[in-house]
């Protein structure tokens, strides 16, 4: 009986150490992926004259942004036409911390919503 309250005081303790560094071997095994962060985006323009004017609703847009945090590909997601075109005008002009795999910069996608 004695033995086996050692072997398991034992267990413990070894298992005390090792929790841990398991732990910590798989937070590093998990490559760093940083997403992009916007910066600013200028208000859509639904002023009088334009086909959004007076519009509400939701736009999703999934943007790429690119190496140098200026915005690539836009695609439309949700979202009226008419809201969805000046969503995406608006979109073409944001700026962003582009987002890094591994410290280095990578293209990657941004999912915007816009409220009207």
């Amino acid at each position: 009986m004695r033995t086996l309250a050692m072997r398991l005081i034992c267990a413990l303790y070894i298992f005390g150490f090792a929790a841990p560094f398991s732990l910590s071997l798989q937070a590093q095994s998990r490559p760093p992926i940083t997403p992009p962060r916007l910066i600013s985006i200028p208000k859509p323009d639904c002023t009088a004259g334009k086909s959004c004017h007076g519009g509400h609703g939701q736009v999703r847009l999934i943007l790429d942004v690119l190496e140098d945090g200026k915005v690539g590909d836009i695609r439309v997601e949700l979202g009226d036409e008419r809201l969805a075109d000046a969503a995406t005008e608006a979109a073409q002009q944001a700026e962003f911390v582009p987002g890094s795999f591994l410290g280095k910069p990578q293209s990657m996608d941004f999912v915007l919503n816009l409220h009207f």
